[in-house]
C-alpha cells in the first residue's frame, strides 16, 4: 500500500510517436529547469478509508542537463489510521532521460519509520525496433516493452501542447519507481484560470498495464503552468482519499551551457 502515498506527479507527466523536432524545441525554450517544494495534506476520505490523517512535503528538482533531463524527488509523508496509529513514509526516486526519449535510468527507494522496505535501480530504452527494461536491483531481470512506450519527461511536454487540450489520449508509460511501473494511462487535458492565471489542468487514469482490469488503480491531476511548466497544484486521488500538493517554494535554473 506504501507505493501509493508516493506516484508522483510524474505518473501523469505520461502518446503515442516521437516529438517533432520543432515541437521539441518549443517546449524546451518554454519549460524551465526547476526546484519546487510542495506542502502535502489529506483532502476528501470516504468512510472506508483506513487513512485519517496525513501530512508532509514533496521536493522536486527537475533540470536539463546537456544530453537530457535530471529528475530528483524526496516526499515524506506522516500517515495516521484510524485506530490513531503513525508511520513515516519516505520516497526517493531519481531519473535521467535522454534529449532523445529513448534511453532512462531509474532508482527509488521506499523507507517506512525508518526501514528500507524497497529498493529499485535500472535502465530503459526503446532502440532499433526493440523495448527493454532491464532492473539490477532488488534482483536482475529484464522486460520487454511496447515500441510506443513513453518517458515521463516527453509525455509531459506532449500534454502542455495546446493541440491537445480537451481530448482524451492513451498513452503506455514507464516511470521506474517500481516492478509495477508500467502503465496503461488515460489522460485528459483542459484550460484553466486560477487565481486570475491561464492554467492547463492534466487528469490521468492509470492502469496496470499487466492487469485486464476496468477501474483504474488510481487518477491524479495537476495544476501546470503552460509556459513554465511548473505544477501548482496536485491531486492524488485513490478514490478511499485523496492526497492534495500545494507549491510552497519554487526557484529556477539556467539552461545548461553545451
Amino acid at each position: 500500500m506504501y507505493r501509493n502515498y508516493f506516484l508522483f506527479l510524474l505518473y501523469i507527466l505520461f502518446f503515442c510517436g516521437w516529438l517533432h523536432a520543432e515541437e521539441k524545441k518549443a517546449n524546451w525554450n518554454n519549460f524551465k529547469s526547476h526546484e519546487a517544494i510542495y506542502n502535502l495534506k489529506l483532502g476528501n476520505i470516504t468512510n472506508s478509508s483506513k487513512i485519517h490523517n496525513a501530512s508532509g512535503q514533496m521536493h522536486i528538482t527537475i533540470k536539463a542537463v546537456c544530453d537530457g533531463w535530471i529528475i530528483n524527488q524526496n516526499t515524506t509523508l506522516d500517515i495516521t489510521d484510524k485506530n490513531g496509529s503513525q508511520r513515516r513514509n519516505v520516497f526517493r526516486y531519481s531519473l535521467w532521460e535522454s534529449n532523445s526519449h529513448d534511453m532512462l535510468r531509474f532508482m527509488s527507494k521506499v523507507i517506512i519509520d525508518g526501514e528500507e522496505l524497497a529498493s529499485y535501480e535500472g535502465e530503459s530504452y526503446i532502440k532499433n525496433g526493440v523495448g527493454k527494461i532491464i532492473y539490477t536491483r532488488p534482483h536482475n531481470k529484464v522486460i520487454n516493452i511496447p515500441l510506443d512506450t513513453l518517458y515521463p519527461m516527453k509525455h509531459f511536454f506532449i500534454s502542455l501542447d495546446k493541440n491537445k487540450t480537451g481530448e482524451l489520449f492513451n498513452y503506455i508509460v514507464f516511470t521506474g519507481e517500481d516492478d509495477k511501473a508500467l502503465n496503461n494511462v488515460s489522460t485528459f487535458t483542459m484550460d484553466n484560470l486560477y487565481e486570475g492565471v491561464s492554467y492547463k489542468i492534466i487528469r490521468s487514469a492509470n492502469y496496470n498495464y499487466n492487469n485486464n482490469l476496468l477501474k483504474p488503480e488510481n487518477e491524479i491531476e495537476i495544476l501546470v503552468n503552460p509556459k513554465t511548466g511548473v505544477v501548482q497544484k496536485v491531486l492524488f486521488d485513490y478514490f478511499d482519499y485523496e492526497i492534495i500538493g500545494v507549491l510552497k517554494y519554487v526557484i529556477y535554473y539556467n539552461k545548461p551551457e553545451c
